[in-house]
């Protein structure tokens, strides 16, 4: 027993050491491997690095160049300004003095026997309507039998055709049973404007427009002159005279608006301009339009507002 337990220890101890051995350098192996691949994750992103690096370099050698380029296209953009500007300053300057002297719309002019009434339109060109002397002749006349004659005069003469305009049989209309007028709807004559009424009815895509246009033309050729005495004329009386109170331009305006489309309603309004939401007096006749999708007041006497009244508490006139 005695010489085995001599054997026995050391073997014992041996095989301890060889077990702790074995699992030491199991560790070391293990170790290694982490150590390996930790290296090799290093090497990677320090290769990932070095790439965005040189990126980095490359785009801002890059940057550098647009820079470069958008400085110089600064100054190339500042000089193309420069010489605009003082481009536009000679030619501005030399249209002043191509225009000193001239003519620019609203102007009339008369060639042989027609008349050419030229203003400037909503496009800012500029346009002419064209009338014949002698149908601006035979319209004052004309007027001026209406307004100095009465319509008994006016059968008498053989002016049936004239004094039928007057369908009521008076010259005057009650309005409300409060007032007592001038009826100036017979002296809307859309006949003389339907050819170029249609061309404005054509060259613009919505009826908004096309009553604008007609406002503009009519501002322009036939400025407000103040209020007169109660002496209502036929449009072309109007164009002719070149402008007039309240009644001249609301019936020219009216006349020119039938004339664009007889499915428009219009109507002239008898109004208080001091009071349009509560008529004390009839001092005033504006011109009221809806086309069944737009409706608004056209007030000719002014040309910077089209429309300066949301609502009217007045008498509408239809016109037929």
């Amino acid at each position: 027993m005695g010489i085995m337990r001599r054997f026995f220890i050391p073997i014992f101890l041996l095989s301890l050491i060889i077990i702790v051995s074995s699992c030491s350098y199991s560790q070391d192996a293990e170790l290694t491997n982490q150590y390996n691949d930790v290296v090799r994750e290093y090497n990677s992103l320090l290769q990932k690095h070095n790439d965005l690096v040189q990126q980095y370099n490359s785009l801002l050698e890059q940057n550098n160049e647009y820079r470069e380029d958008r400085e110089q296209l600064l100054g190339e953009i500042t000089k193309y300004q420069n010489d605009l500007t003082a481009a536009l300053e000679q030619h501005q300057n030399e249209l002043t003095t191509a225009l000193e002297g001239a003519i620019v719309p609203p102007y009339i002019t008369m060639n042989g026997r027609k008349a050419s009434y030229s203003f400037r339109n909503l496009n800012n060109e500029i346009e002419s309507w064209s009338f014949d002397v002698d149908i601006l002749e035979a319209n004052t006349i004309k007027g001026t039998f209406m307004r100095n004659l009465d319509i008994s005069e006016l059968n008498q003469l053989g002016l049936g055709i004239i004094s039928q305009r007057f369908n009521s049989g008076s010259k005057y209309i009650n309005l409300g049973g409060r007032f007592r007028v001038l009826d100036f709807s017979p002296y809307i004559v859309k006949e003389n404007f339907q050819n170029s009424a249609a061309e404005f009815y054509t060259r613009h895509p919505d009826n908004e427009s096309r009553i604008r246009e007609v406002w503009n033309m009519v501002t322009q050729l036939c400025p407000y002159t103040g209020e007169m005495k109660e002496t209502p004329r036929l449009p072309l009386e109007t164009f002719l005279f070149g402008g007039g109170d309240c009644e001249y331009l609301a019936i020219l305006t009216a006349s020119i608006l039938k004339a664009m489309s007889s499915d428009w309603t219009v109507q002239l309004v008898y109004m208080d301009s001091d009071n349009p939401l509560d008529p004390q007096n009839m001092n005033h006749v504006s011109v009221f339009v809806d086309t069944g999708e737009y409706k608004t007041f056209v007030e000719s006497t002014q040309k910077g507002v089209m429309s300066p009244f949301q609502s009217v508490d007045g008498y509408y006139i239809n016109i037929p």
